[in-house]
């Protein structure tokens, strides 16, 4: 007997359309695209290196106007790894480079010499809310252990939370920096850390230190939606925004919340 079973076979990606211009962007910074996929697409959005930046309808745009807020890593200073991806549901991939200009900025080096003192105010306050982080047996032991494996924990935890930011804008207007705030320390430092003139650690800063008067009130960038508020680990009393389309930001080491 025969029996005979007709399967279609497709080979052929969406379509990818960039339409957008100029798009300028420094290693480290941020960035939007505008873009137009075909109908077979299901998933799309910006790759750079490992990381995936989704895409959403775009406002006011037509059927299969899409567009993405992306970032280019600190540690990527290749721009041909920031493109465009649009795939189907069998897995056909197009691929598209946008970059029109690309600044490399490789991270800044710093060195931090670890005091008794401050290890000794900071390792006991933040094992104190983080009762499931193991005693490793001593001050200096107990402090690399928060300052690689639980920053690790909370930097994953700060990716999942944006996964399940709002496909919609929550802001409007301009983003505000903290008034009157000095710039202390800048996004993805490379710090060393030293105890006792030796090197004990290596870690990446990803964020601003902003100095400003004892206590100020440390006002939302801009509009949004709380999505935590509570003490998070390495990054104290924490307050996140969502601002919507993966568009967060974050208030750390805060007096009070």
């Amino acid at each position: 007997s025969v029996k005979e079973l007709s399967l279609p076979v497709r080979l052929d990606p969406p379509s990818l359309e960039v339409v957008s211009a100029q798009h300028y962007v420094a290693q480290g910074g941020a960035e939007a695209v505008v873009y137009r996929v075909g109908e077979s697409s299901v998933r799309d959005g910006v790759r750079a290196g490992a990381r995936f930046f989704p895409g959403f309808p775009l406002p006011g745009g037509g059927a299969r106007d899409r567009f993405a807020l992306f970032a280019v890593p600190y540690d990527q200073s290749d721009a041909a790894q920031v493109a465009l991806e649009a795939s189907d549901d069998v897995g056909n991939t197009a691929r598209r480079t946008f970059v029109d200009k690309f600044f490399a900025r490789p991270p800044h080096k710093d060195t931090i010499a670890l005091t008794q003192q401050f290890m000794e105010k900071v390792v006991p306050e933040i094992r104190a809310q983080t009762p499931d982080l193991p005693d490793k047996g001593g001050l200096l032991e107990n402090y690399l252990e928060i300052n690689g494996d639980l920053r690790r924990r909370n930097a994953q935890e700060l990716v999942d939370l944006a996964r399940r930011s709002q496909p919609r804008f929550l802001w409007s207007g301009p983003f505000l920096p903290l008034h009157n705030g000095q710039v202390m320390a800048a996004f993805a430092d490379r710090r060393t850390y030293t105890w006792e003139g030796r090197e004990v650690d290596h870690q990446d800063h990803l964020g601003f230190d902003l100095a400003s008067v004892k206590s100020a009130p440390v006002p939302a960038s801009n509009q949004g939606l709380v999505v935590l508020a509570r003490c998070c680990g390495l990054c104290g009393n924490t307050v996140i925004v969502d601002h919507g389309y993966g568009l967060m930001t974050l208030y750390a080491h805060l007096s009070a919340i």
